[in-house]
């Protein structure tokens, strides 16, 4: 099965380093409509860094050879990602460099918000996990990832559908604790895993392209919303993780 990685979009994700987690992190930056489509255009900043225990496990877990390539595992993830981004219409100014051991950063712009949503997920017409609508003259942006809408996600990110990394997400352990999930993960995978996954987590920043009038996160600025949550969250899915803000 080819591999393919989506930072959690455009839904994740925003600046950072870390020299003992894993950490996908995106910039989104969201222009004025189009006064003819009403479409949102903007632009899109990706930081990903990968710590080497990260990287030894996906290896050791995934059929790599099936890829039929030679590059390192995220590097292959991450031309898989390009290729989608490329395959789309409504993206231009696409770059992605590895800046580092690991380490990784990417731009790329787009004329179409909902669009691009629909391009990167094969199609899919009602997804639930980004939506922008109007409300009482503002447009609001709702991100909702949840075990209801779990499976248009792995049409997102086909990597979470991969049989070998299944077994590690929400679908199969939805009703474990967090104790005995890190318990689990320290068994199978080794005892750093734990402190892995602890020290990992997802951020998204949207900067709006006016103030922002009402949010679920952290205001940076007047136009600046950073939303954030451990990696365990998704993992297991116990509750819903919502965000939103209205412009």
């Amino acid at each position: 099965m080819k591999k393919s990685f989506f930072p959690l979009l455009i839904i994740c994700v925003l600046t950072a380093l870390s020299l003992t987690s894993c950490v996908v992190a995106e910039k989104l930056t969201l222009s004025d409509e189009i006064a003819i489509t009403k479409a949102v255009s903007g632009k899109s900043h990706v930081d990903l860094s990968v710590d080497d225990f990260f990287i030894g496990v996906i290896e050791d877990l995934s059929d790599w050879e099936d890829v039929g390539s030679n590059d390192p595992i995220i590097d292959v993830a991450i031309q898989d990602f390009v290729g989608n981004l490329q395959r789309s219409k409504v993206t231009s100014s696409i770059r992605f460099l590895e800046t580092g051991y690991n380490t990784y950063m990417g731009d790329f712009a787009f004329t179409d918000f909902t669009q691009l949503i629909k391009d990167l997920s094969n199609g899919q017409e009602d997804q639930t996990i980004v939506t922008l609508s109007e409300k009482n003259g503002k447009t609001h942006v709702e991100i909702s990832i949840n075990m209801g809408n779990y499976d248009q996600l792995t049409k997102i990110i086909p990597f979470l559908a991969d049989p070998n990394f299944e077994v590690y997400g929400p679908l199969y352990n939805n009703d474990l604790t967090e104790e005995e999930y890190l318990e689990m993960v320290s068994f199978i995978l080794g005892e750093q895993c734990p402190d892995s996954i602890a020290n990992s987590s997802i951020r998204i920043q949207v900067v709006a392209p006016k103030a922002v009038a009402a949010h679920n996160g952290k205001l940076r600025n007047s136009k600046t919303v950073e939303f954030s949550f451990p990696l365990i969250d998704f993992l297991l899915l116990h509750e819903s993780i919502d965000f939103y803000l209205e412009y």
